[in-house]
């Protein structure tokens, strides 16, 4: 739009407004828009050489925007917005305009008959109104103002000296509220040039002196330079001691040297500072009058001062002191006065520190709810608006802190996030609000798992740690909020880098601690637990005993009551306990007991790490009877019991810990129920533990930290003489990730008949959480997903969805044969036949299999059958399997098959059996099971593997395939392995099926092998696997551009999938952390779709995999389903027994999963 046509339609829109007074002619947004039209307009080509018609054109245009707001001034009621006054002032500019062009009422500040004292007077009036509004156009207007008044004035005149102080002081507000640094350094050259300029005995030298020094103050501030700081008590102390104290500015000048002073203790922790800013800030209040102006800001600067000596010293006198003179700054204080803000944030801020030192649930109520409102009520510009997100968030966490409340730890990151977003990036603060939200990553990796958070937490650390001035008093907290993130990090990972990263920090951060300050007992606790890591993994005495000796020190300057005495002490009975099961010294058991039930006895029924502790008396208390066989009472562990089911504020994790621990306990002494209720419960938390907010490879670590629990819970329940209970028990336990994929692809055909607007919202809330990845976001969408899950469930026939099957509903995928569950414990061992549907369960115990046998032959199984050292390794591995076989005849499967002949009739065929092992009994041949030379398992039985019932039952129920569509991947070159030329016949033996072309070395890509896996229904992959025995996630296929990964393959929805063949290394292993949840390419091609899956213990011969391979699809060659797949495997097995007999290990690894 041209200028001059810019300029008439405002023009127009003034004059139809000063002719009709309708307020929404010049309040609309048109109004706004047409204004920021003319000025762009009248933009010239070049600002820095504008020609002078652009000049012209520029003035103009101001002219009429000025107009426009100074009209939107006069219009508002009370003419109470100073901001529109503002940029009319800015508009108008001060000198320019004829005094005709300038409305009446502002000739008296702008024009050629301005007044400079009439401009200071309104310089002030805005500067006064920026405590509600810190619009720039105020300062640029009280700027610009008080810049004409002293230029306006000679130098000899007596008022020059108080315009300029007045313009010190505006660009000192605009740099404290704006942030803009040449104003600060404007502000300092002015006041520096009063004080050089006014006499030494002139009474305005004392007012000169101290805006000088607050001038340095506040450059310090943003800045951190401790010599600004030095110049500005120099300065403020000058102005004090010059100042008799009856004179009005008196109390003025000693609260800001006040402050001065606690500034340099804190940044330099002398505590002469600290006791100069109490005993200034206390003659400020005694000497200023009842009715002085700013009593209340002088009163609340006390109680900052006590609190902040609280903070050094502990002393609760201090903070009960300080909390009582905020509340009464704000007592005094009208609720709409700008100040009220800063004395609610101050009480706010006491009130939650004593709820830290004392634990007073009202405190952390009270400032919770100051927080809320001021966070609520402060305009997003106001330059404390940060300051209130922060101090929100924090008291968030200490919520988060004492009742576990999930809500309140993300309300404390996404608050923190705000703050760190609100400030600008030279704010003073803004280390600190980074500091803050590294801690609360921290507490969400803890809570949930996520190694996302933990890595958020250490990068955010860093930056902190390096933004942090050597010598700064925040250094050694900052220092060791980062040492913590290490440990936590080694704790997950193992690297020992970062445990002597947090060792060396936690020594650093110790030796800069002084012995009086209140931190010290935090940090003492923290290097003790480092130390205590280091020893359980390195095993030197010195640390475990150090780790004793400083967290002793941290437990002797606590003081009793104090709400940290119980972690102190959780973590010295720890220490005993460690001593004990090292040396075996029994006091050292005994004082961990001791302690362990001081620590229950000090912690809050609802505090969040009770069951944490619980686990650690619980541990002590089985070790005693371990090692002497001495039982708690009944009635005391009656009590931990209740104990450990009453600490529902605790984490899953720490509630599973604490169950498995005692329940375990209870088993062992013999007090069933008690333990079939403990462990049953920790069972049923598994699925939390697997927190859904994260991805596959945090929720694996975490079902990995409880292994074992799953078998003592079915041993229990089998001591209790409840086989149902044992099986619906390891059903709900194991494979928890297999069955989150399986209901993520849960059937919605039904659904979509009866309620097709809830089918559709489930299926796109589905979709979103298979591909969000933000921790964030995926919470927001699982609480979406419950709400439409509850709603589904309130409809007629839908009342079970995505519930877990019933044990009745599974028992049909028995059919025409019966699953095995096996079981070892640390107190018996049991079989559990499930027949088909109608048949009783049978409980058979199997007293020769030890759980210690079990964790010793799977060790010495896995490292021969994965020993490649040529000769060497061939003959241990055929010594090892052969006497694994015979164990597990004698010990397991022969007791088996002979309780599963008296249940059946054996006909003519073999009867199919699908073992179902728990724990590490997923890593034995059990198929392959017997002695050398005499019949076995193979002689009885055919044999297939599932993980869980529902495992079956969902490749059971999957439609047979229709046609034959044949996939091949053989690779007999793959960068970085060795080749496998047996490849190349394995995939000519399939040739004649290929309705899909093999894809071969360089053409079997991840990509390309993904796509050809969305046509096949059979496929066949002839390559190399990389089985992750700590990670499985980490294992998948070995192609030609990388690994096909585990958590790619299970999450294909391959819909025709028949039967997939592994002739791979190691397909079925899933390593020892996580044997319960069968992760391994076997089952993640169950997942996947296939019915049928051929996978392997350990690595296979490359001749002997090709033969085995040839000969499986000689059995199946014109086979379009795969059923008869368990019977082809079966002899094909058998066929390699016949060939090797003395070599098990070439015959003994390959399995059946599935249908």
């Amino acid at each position: 739009m041209a200028f001059d046509e810019s300029l008439e339609r405002l023009w127009q829109r003034i004059t139809a407004y000063t002719e009709s007074r309708q307020a929404d002619i010049i309040f609309c947004e048109a109004a706004l828009a047409e204004a920021a039209d003319l000025e762009r307009a009248s933009e010239p080509a070049d600002p820095g050489n504008p020609a002078s018609s652009e000049r012209q054109r520029r003035a103009g245009a101001a002219h009429a925007v000025g107009w426009l707001h100074f009209l939107r001034f006069t219009a508002t009621p009370d003419g109470r917005d100073t901001a529109e006054l503002a940029r009319a002032l800015v508009f108008f500019g001060l000198e320019s305009l004829h005094a005709d062009a300038i409305p009446e009422s502002l000739r008296g500040v702008v024009g050629p008959t301005a007044d400079p004292d009439a401009r200071s007077e309104l310089a002030g009036a805005l500067l006064a109104d920026t405590s509600a509004t810190s619009a720039p156009e105020i300062f640029a207007a009280a700027v610009g103002l008080l810049t004409a008044a002293v230029a306006a004035t000679p130098h000899e005149h007596a008022d020059r000296a108080k315009y300029l102080r007045n313009l010190g002081f505006a660009y000192q507000e605009r740099f404290r509220y704006l942030g803009a640094s040449p104003d600060q350094e404007r502000a300092i050259k002015i006041f520096s040039k009063l004080v050089d300029d006014v006499p030494r005995d002139h009474e305005d030298r004392a007012g000169s002196t101290f805006m000088l020094g607050r001038a340095y103050l506040m450059r310090f501030e943003r800045s951190g330079m401790p010599s600004d700081l030095d110049r500005a008590i120099e300065f403020e102390r000058q102005a004090v001691d010059v100042t008799p104290h009856d004179h009005p500015d008196h109390v003025t000048f000693v609260s800001g040297l006040s402050r001065a002073h606690l500034h340099r203790f804190s940044l330099a922790g002398a505590t002469s500072d600290l006791d100069q800013a109490i005993e200034l800030s206390r003659q400020a209040v005694d000497v200023a009058p009842h009715d002085h102006p700013d009593r209340a800001g002088l009163v609340a600067n006390l109680g900052i001062t006590h609190q902040t000596r609280f903070e050094r010293l502990g002393t609760t006198p201090d903070l009960d002191q300080a909390i009582d003179l905020a509340q009464q700054a704000v007592d005094a204080t009208p609720p709409d006065d700008p100040a009220q803000a800063g004395f609610l944030s101050n009480l706010a801020t006491a009130q939650l520190l004593r709820f830290e030192r004392v634990g007073m649930t009202p405190d952390l109520v009270k400032g919770i709810g100051i927080f809320s409102e001021l966070v609520r009520v402060t305009p997003d510009e106001h330059p404390r608006r940060s300051e209130f997100l922060n101090s929100l968030g924090s008291a968030h966490l200490l919520r988060f802190e004492r009742t576990g409340t999930m809500s309140d730890l993300e309300q404390g990151i996404e608050l923190g996030q705000q703050a760190v977003d609100t400030a600008p990036g030279d704010h003073p603060l803004q280390t600190m609000y980074l500091n803050n939200l590294c801690v609360r990553y921290q507490l969400r990796f803890e809570r949930l798992g996520a190694m996302s958070d933990l890595e958020r937490a250490i990068e955010i650390g860093e930056q902190v740690v390096a933004a942090t001035p050597a010598d700064h008093p925040d250094r050694p907290g900052v220092l060791s909020d980062l040492g913590i993130s290490y440990r936590r990090r080694f704790l997950r990972s193992g690297a020992m880098s970062d445990l002597e990263q947090a060792i060396e920090i936690g020594e650093q951060v110790v030796a800069a601690t002084p012995l009086d300050h209140p931190d010290r007992v935090k940090v003492l606790s923290t290097l003790g637990a480092v130390y205590s890591d280091r020893f359980a993994r390195v095993g030197t005495m010195s640390d475990l005993e150090q780790a004793i000796e400083v967290t002793r020190q941290a437990v002797a300057a606590t003081p009793p009551g104090h709400p940290d005495l119980a972690k102190h002490l959780h973590n010295l009975g720890a220490g005993h306990h460690d001593r004990f099961k090292r040396l075996g010294a029994t006091s050292d058991l005994e004082r961990a007991i001791e302690i362990g039930e001081q620590v229950i006895a000090a912690t809050p029924d609802d505090h969040p790490s009770r069951a944490i502790r619980l686990v650690a008396l619980g541990g002590a208390y089985r070790s005693r009877f371990d090692e002497y066989g001495q039982r708690p009472s009944r009635s005391r562990l009656s009590i931990l019991a209740h104990q450990v089911s009453g600490a529902t504020t605790s984490s899953p994790v720490d509630r599973t810990l604490a169950g498995h621990i005692v329940g375990s306990l209870a088993h062992e002494i013999g007090e069933h129920d008690e333990a079939v209720k403990l462990l049953t419960a920790a069972v049923a938390l598994l699925p939390l533990v697997a927190s859904r907010e994260t991805g596959w490879a945090d929720r694996e670590h975490r079902l990995g930290e409880h292994m074992g629990l799953v078998g003592e819970a079915v041993a229990a329940q089998c001591a209790a003489g409840d086989p149902v209970g044992a099986v619906e028990t390891a059903e709900l336990g194991r494979g928890i990730l297999l069955a989150a994929q399986l209901d993520s692809r849960t059937d919605l055909t039904d659904l979509d008949s009866a309620a097709p607007e809830l089918a559709g919202r489930f299926r796109q809330i589905r979709d979103r959480l298979t591909t969000s990845a933000e921790i964030a976001d995926r919470r927001r969408w699982w609480v979406e997903h419950d709400e439409v899950l509850a709603e589904i469930r309130q409809r007629t026939g839908f009342d079970r969805f995505l519930l877990p099957p019933r044990l009745a509903d599974l028992r049909p995928a028995a059919a025409d044969g019966a699953v095995v569950l096996l079981n070892a414990g640390r107190c018996r061992s049991d079989a559990i036949i499930i027949p088909c549907a109608g048949a009783p369960l049978v409980s058979i115990p199997l007293p020769g299999l030890v759980l210690a046998d079990v964790r010793s032959h799977a060790a010495v199984l896995v490292e021969a059958t994965h020993d490649d050292s040529n000769f060497a390794g061939a003959l241990r591995q055929q010594r090892v399997v052969q006497h694994i076989l015979s164990w597990l005849w004698t010990s397991v499967v022969q007791p088996t098959l002979d309780a599963l002949s008296e249940m059946t009739d054996i006909g003519e065929s073999l009867p199919r059996v699908w073992w179902m092992p728990t724990g590490l009994l997923g890593l034995f041949p059990l198929h392959a099971a017997g002695h050398p030379g005499e019949p076995g398992a193979l002689d009885r039985v055919v044999s297939s593997y599932t993980p869980t019932l529902r495992a079956l039952a969902h490749a059971r129920a999957r439609r047979p395939a229709t046609v034959r569509s044949q996939l091949t991947v053989a690779l007999e070159h793959t960068p970085g392995e060795r080749d496998l030329p047996g490849t190349a016949a394995e995939a000519a033996a399939l040739h004649p099926h290929h309705a899909i072309p093999p894809l071969t070395d360089q053409d079997a890509t991840t990509g390309r092998v993904l796509a050809a896996l969305s046509e096949a229904t059979w496929a066949h992959f002839a390559c190399h696997a990389r089985a992750d025995l700590t990670t499985p996630s980490l294992g998948g296929l070995r192609l030609h551009d990388g690994t096909l990964s585990l958590p790619e393959i299970s999450a294909l929805h391959l819909v025709q999938a028949e039967l997939a063949y592994l002739s791979a290394c190691s397909t079925a292993l899933g390593g020892f952390r996580h044997a319960d949840e069968s992760l391994h390419l076997a089952s993640g091609f169950q997942l996947a779709g296939f019915r049928h899956v051929i996978a392997s213990l350990w690595p296979l011969d490359d001749q002997i995999a090709a033969d085995a391979a040839s000969s499986f699809y000689r059995h199946l060659s014109h086979a379009v389903a795969a059923d008869a797949a368990p019977t082809a495997l079966h002899k094909v097995t058998r066929d390699l027994r016949f060939r090797y007999p003395d070599r098990p290990g070439l015959w003994a690894s390959l399995i059946h999963s599935g249908a």
